[in-house]
């Protein structure tokens, strides 16, 4: 070969076909056009030999395609995570590709085995909302199919993420109410996944712009179970004699468990002020005045989409690491 780049017309010669056959096999033509499963492994064989130079690479990616991607989050009931599914499947549905949805449940080793199912139903990408601590479990899964982390994603990480901006976002919308009360909770779980580390920073900020001093007896979290927010909120509550006067919340199904303990207790909407990240549609015609923090789920999604895009496609990305601004909705 005169030059050190394969063509097309060399891997057909070494695989004795046409060059047509090898374009039908690499643009996934070869059922359409009735062409051997033989011929087609026997040039597919030959480009993997050469499959160090890029655009061979790329050939084979999309040879072997399965116009599938997988995505692991770690709870569907949560109305996040729901809403966010909706929009991504609407998004990869007009690109005629199907979303493989599982759920970990927050268990690691269950997230694990089911990103290594993902895996062996060579998935194109895979979109993962991660409980890991470390990303050496996806790095490895990521040279060979393009992993992109969200709403969650790990320090240092070299691997791409997309998720809500929250410290900015949340001291706005806390530092209002902070000026009203001497006291504001902050009721979470699972403190040490980055997203909910930036709402808690967004929390301090919140209540230190507005000239209160944090006391960390209002720091109250834990390992997340079901209904771990309503255990939290009532501890709170037998401690204090009292419900908190103000209370933070850094999701959404944490403030349904604290909904459902204010409901439990028969608390007058006067009582309690109300603030969390995550907004539902439902918060408006709540008993209780809940303000909170409202995601952007459909720019998030097509920016899941076109960053995989970029990815399949070996094009640089002009940013791995992207925050999308959420807004504030106050019922107050």
């Amino acid at each position: 070969m005169a030059s050190n780049k394969l063509k097309i017309n060399d891997i057909a010669r070494l695989a004795g076909v046409s060059a047509t056959t090898v374009s039908h096999i690499f643009n996934k033509r070869d059922k359409k056009y009735r062409i051997s499963p033989l011929t087609r492994q026997r040039v597919l064989s030959i480009a993997q030999q050469y499959s160090y130079q890029s655009h061979i690479r790329r050939y084979l990616i999309k040879a072997n395609s399965t116009n599938t991607v997988g995505v692991i989050v770690p709870d569907m009931s949560n109305s996040f995570f729901s809403m966010f599914l909706y929009h991504l499947e609407s998004s990869f549905r007009h690109k005629n590709i199907q979303l493989l949805i599982t759920c970990s449940h927050y268990n690691r080793e269950v997230e694990v085995k089911v990103a290594q199912n993902l895996v062996e139903r060579k998935v194109d990408a895979m979109i993962v909302v991660t409980s890991l601590d470390s990303d050496k479990f996806y790095a490895d899964i990521n040279q060979n199919t393009p992993v992109l982390f969200f709403d969650r994603y790990l320090k240092n990480t070299k691997l791409p993420f997309i998720t809500s901006e929250a410290s900015q976002s949340v001291a706005k919308l806390i530092e209002p109410y902070a000026k009203q009360f001497d006291e504001f909770y902050f009721i979470g779980c699972d403190i040490g996944l980055t997203s909910i580390q930036a709402r808690l920073e967004g929390f301090k900020q919140g209540l230190e712009n507005a000239g209160l001093v944090v006391n960390p007896d209002w720091l109250v979290s834990d390992v997340y179970c079901p209904d771990k927010g309503y255990d939290l909120l009532k501890n709170v509550h037998k401690k204090l004699g009292r419900l908190p006067k103000a209370i933070f919340t850094p999701s959404c199904n944490l403030l349904q468990e604290v909904l459902n303990y204010l409901v439990a207790v028969n608390a007058d909407p006067k009582q309690v002020c109300l603030c969390s990240y995550d907004y539902n549609i439902y918060f408006d015609y709540s008993y209780y005045p809940i303000d909170a923090i409202a995601q952007d789920f459909e720019n998030m999604a097509n920016a899941c989409v076109n960053m995989i895009y970029n990815l399949l496609n070996f094009e640089e990305l002009k940013c791995s690491a992207l925050f999308i601004e959420p807004k504030i909705k106050r019922h107050r």
